[in-house]
């Protein structure tokens, strides 16, 4: 794992030559489905109708005001098994996502406030994110489903310009939800392991101060620039208002839409980033670099394909690879299976394998079902063990 396989090497390079001389096609602009936008477009994509039926669903008062909401409440129940011992871990999290447009998003200039709320609590003794600490594993088998309690994670100013191709964020922000993201990264609609559903190789941080801008080019070229004051890593699932020190989190990301195989969507995404230390809180320095490829495959079939490099402990990777795919049912049905490996940052010896299959099941309009099983191997894994199998069941509701 210290070195990147020369099989990897070798499909990267066939697949940044497959963009060469194809007409630009932009893909999907969700990159996290878990973001304030994507999740207000995706409790809309559930219900049937044109537009013009769904903003009718609205009350007067919200079109007046130019004021979207989307509440969603997910809840997951895990379990983790090795040869010596066993886990059980269960949370809720209630989420409020508020995006309030300003200035229409028909003019020239649509300006816009979000607000995410959250209230993440455990049903049990254990919360699933806690599952981590008693297997030994790397990273989280989980990304969220937290005990944190009430927090506000979110509250930016978005500003655009040029047609919307100038895309400006500041205020208190998640980095990742613009930076180093895929079609399949959610913890709640997708793959639940981190490995998947947020960046172990890449040292972000949590819920933090922050300022983004993104140029989105008419030929399918974009670039992203972001930086971020600096409290706790984006893996600690951290939310706090603390602003204390000077340590930031810069990063700068630029991809590419484009038609790939058989003319579907494709992209190819390169991420920099560079975080400070920050003693007081245990935060190491670090610097690295993020190569992510994504391919449609036919019909509603996704796919991606990563590699990651870090310098530094900042991250809890040094050399980090992931490829999966989901396939997109009737309705909002989703089968998924990913593959992810990963060496330790600050132990020479340490590694991490996981593999992840998970269907989801919508059930009406706004319910949706999701068993997951889980099979990770590694150093250190489940105290004794070497592997741990993880079985899981997520229930969501959002409208």
């Amino acid at each position: 794992m210290k070195r990147l396989p020369s099989c990897l090497l070798t499909a990267f390079a066939c697949l940044a030559s497959v963009a060469q001389a194809q007409e630009a096609m932009l893909t999907d602009e969700k990159r996290n489905e878990d973001g304030i936008a994507a999740s207000i477009a995706i409790r809309d994509e559930h219900w049937s109708g044109s537009r013009e039926q769904r903003q009718q669903r609205r009350t007067a008062w919200m079109e007046a005001l130019r004021l979207d909401i989307s509440l969603s409440y997910d809840s997951l129940a895990m379990g983790a098994l090795g040869r010596d011992d066993g886990w059980g871990a269960s949370s809720g999290d209630g989420t409020l996502n508020v995006r309030w447009q300003i200035n229409a998003d028909t003019s020239k200039a649509p300006l816009s406030l979000n607000l995410r709320l959250r209230h993440r609590h455990a049903y049990s003794d254990l919360a699933p994110s806690q599952l981590r600490n008693e297997t030994g594993a790397l990273w989280g088998h989980v990304d969220g489903f937290t005990d944190a309690g009430f927090q506000v994670p979110e509250i930016f100013l978005e500003d655009q310009f040029f047609d919307q191709r100038l895309t400006l964020r500041y205020g208190q922000m998640t980095m990742d939800d613009l930076l180093d993201g895929h079609q399949l990264r959610s913890a709640k609609r997708s793959f639940m392991n981190q490995a998947f559903s947020s960046s172990p190789a890449v040292g972000f941080p949590g819920s933090d101060l922050g300022f983004v801008v993104r140029w989105e080019s008419r030929a399918g070229w974009d670039l992203t620039l972001g930086a971020s004051h600096l409290d706790a890593t984006n893996l600690s699932e951290s939310a706090e208002w603390r602003f204390r020190g000077g340590a930031l989190f810069k990063g700068a990301q630029l991809g590419y839409n484009f038609k790939g195989w058989n003319d579907k969507p494709a992209r190819i995404q390169l991420l920099g980033w560079d975080s400070d230390a920050m003693p007081e809180f245990d935060i190491q320095p670090g610097r690295g670099a993020s190569l992510t490829f994504e391919q449609q495959l036919a019909g509603r079939a996704h796919s991606f394909l990563r590699y990651a490099w870090a310098d530094g402990e900042a991250a809890v990777t040094d050399h980090f690879a992931a490829a999966g795919v989901a396939f997109d049912l009737r309705q909002s049905d989703r089968l998924g299976l990913s593959i992810a490996a990963g060496s330790s940052s600050s132990n020479s010896n340490g590694w991490e394998s996981v593999i992840e299959l998970f269907y989801r099941r919508q059930i009406g309009k706004s319910f949706f079902i999701t068993p997951d099983v889980q099979f990770v191997a590694g150093d250190g894994i489940g105290g004794h063990a070497d592997w741990i199998v993880i079985g899981g069941v997520r229930a969501s509701f959002s409208f």
